[in-house]
């Protein structure tokens, strides 16, 4: 079928329609904003992080009250000294001036019996735990036998009924001579020796004769076995300092170390916590400064061209090929510990990177009009810098801005774990690291739990970074 004129008719041109925008206008920064949205990881991270910020500012605030002016995080507590992570553990509280039992005797126990042959030695009967068995001492009572020379108590890891007589007198692992009684009209015994609450404790009663002629010591064939768990204590006064109506003889939820303790009593997750402080405060102090230097020194740069900006970026090559760690290592030794050595060993090398970055953006903005406009009239470099520069490095500054953050935690952890960051007691994510290596060996979990706490919030920093830069990112934008 041909094509003819006559099948074609000339349309009105509606000049009101054709200015109407159909779709709604969406700017840089917007688009920025939607393509960050549809970035699942980065948003689980920002959230991440908007966490970690509202904990560090708020949860110091519902931290126990501390006499003297002290920071919680930072005192001391003996009683608390390499606590495994807890959320609050069931606590008896005892008395203050609660002491361990008296040995007890029984008075008409008849010494005047003939020992007993070594192969007729009865065992003893009746054995049992009285009273509440605690980490302040278990109390074991029995029926005194006649016509013998005394009993040997033995703390086995676990309860066994038909325990081996030989390993048991050998010593074997796993069982424990607490105490040889020569006394047998004694019928009670409390051991107060380094009780876990994690570990089941059997307790074998065993008696002997001994001969004064020969001094020979001969042992019962049978022993008496009884088994506990113990539970912790806690005294009446500091028990009241957690719940104000705690009596004597009942219980208490003690206070929960999330992530334990450390060897001086202090609270680990604490300290960490208030470390989140001084980490983010680092965060956003040293790229912020690092940021300014290097947008007004690249942009003067890339402003100036010619032989200016060769000589300088020569140099700035040489900056970058020096070891950052080893530089901020001297300078901190210089500076000495504190908040400040921190922010200026870090941020004196740490612009050469953004000034990089800022020049190669300035090189291909200064041939705007809008530039050349401004310099034609003889506009101040710092004006035009602030003014019609800065405005459109944005979206870079912001991208370089954010991947300097995870940088900054490393750095902080790397000279605190060199002794080098906070002095002591100062809590930083580096500190508690410090603090905990030294007992990795002992107690490693105060090492790892810290660990994982601080690489969860760099590995958050890293995706946050380069999900803004992707969002910023004009090519990936157009892919």
């Amino acid at each position: 079928m041909d094509l003819t004129l006559d099948m074609f008719e000339t349309q009105p041109a509606d000049e009101a329609a054709s200015e109407v925008i159909s779709q709604p206008v969406s700017g840089h920064y917007r688009t920025a904003a939607a393509r960050f949205y549809r970035n699942r990881a980065g948003m689980i991270c920002a959230a991440i992080l908007i966490l970690l910020i509202v904990a560090a500012l708020a949860g110091p605030i519902f931290f126990p009250r501390t006499k003297g002016g002290m920071r919680y995080e930072n005192v001391p507590d003996p009683r608390y000294q390499n606590q495994q992570p807890t959320t609050g553990e069931q606590l008896l509280v005892l008395d203050d001036g609660w002491i361990a039992p008296e040995v007890r005797i029984q008075a008409n126990f008849d010494t005047g019996v003939p020992l007993v042959p070594g192969e007729k030695i009865p065992a003893p009967t009746n054995l049992r735990v009285v009273g509440k068995a605690t980490v302040e001492g278990v109390t074991l009572q029995w029926k005194p036998v006649e016509g013998i020379s005394g009993y040997e108590i033995y703390r086995l890891s676990s309860r066994k009924d038909d325990i081996d007589m030989e390993k048991l007198r050998r010593g074997a692992t796993g069982t424990m001579l607490l105490s040889r009684i020569d006394d047998p009209a004694q019928y009670s015994y409390t051991d107060s020796l380094g009780l876990d609450p994690s570990e089941h404790y059997g307790y074998a009663l065993l008696p002997f004769v001994s001969h004064v002629e020969t001094d020979e010591i001969k042992r019962g064939a049978t022993a008496a076995v009884v088994g506990t768990t113990v539970i912790k204590t806690i005294r009446l006064s500091d028990a009241k300092s957690i719940d104000a109506e705690a009596e004597a003889g009942g219980r208490i939820r003690g206070r929960a170390f999330l992530f334990g303790t450390d060897d001086l009593g202090r609270d680990i997750f604490a300290r960490v916590l208030t470390g989140s402080r001084v980490d983010l405060a680092l965060v956003f102090i040293v790229p912020t400064l690092c940021l300014i230097i290097g947008l007004l020194f690249g942009s003067a740069l890339g402003l100036a061209g010619g032989k200016i900006d060769a000589i300088f970026m020569r140099a700035l090559e040489v900056l970058d090929a020096l070891p950052a760690l080893l530089l901020m290592i001297i300078l901190q030794l210089v500076l000495g510990k504190g908040m400040i050595g921190l922010v200026i060993a870090m941020s004196v090398f740490g612009w050469t990177g953004f000034a990089r970055i800022i020049r190669g953006e300035v090189l291909r903005l200064r041939e705007i009009e809008f530039v050349q406009a401004s310099r034609l009239l003889g506009a101040p470099l710092l004006r035009i810098i602030l003014k019609h520069l800065a405005p459109n490095l944005v979206g870079v500054m912001i991208a370089v801005w954010s991947s300097r953050m995870p940088g900054v935690i490393v750095s902080e952890a790397f000279l605190s774990l060199l002794g080098l960051g906070l002095g002591p007691p100062a809590a930083s994510w580096g500190m508690v690291l410090n603090d905990a290596a030294r007992q990795f060996q002992t107690q490693p979990v105060q090492f790892l739990l810290p660990c994982i706490f601080v690489a969860i919030a760099v590995l958050a920093f890293f995706i946050f970074a380069d999900a803004v830069g992707d969002a910023f990112n004009p090519k990936i934008a157009e892919g």
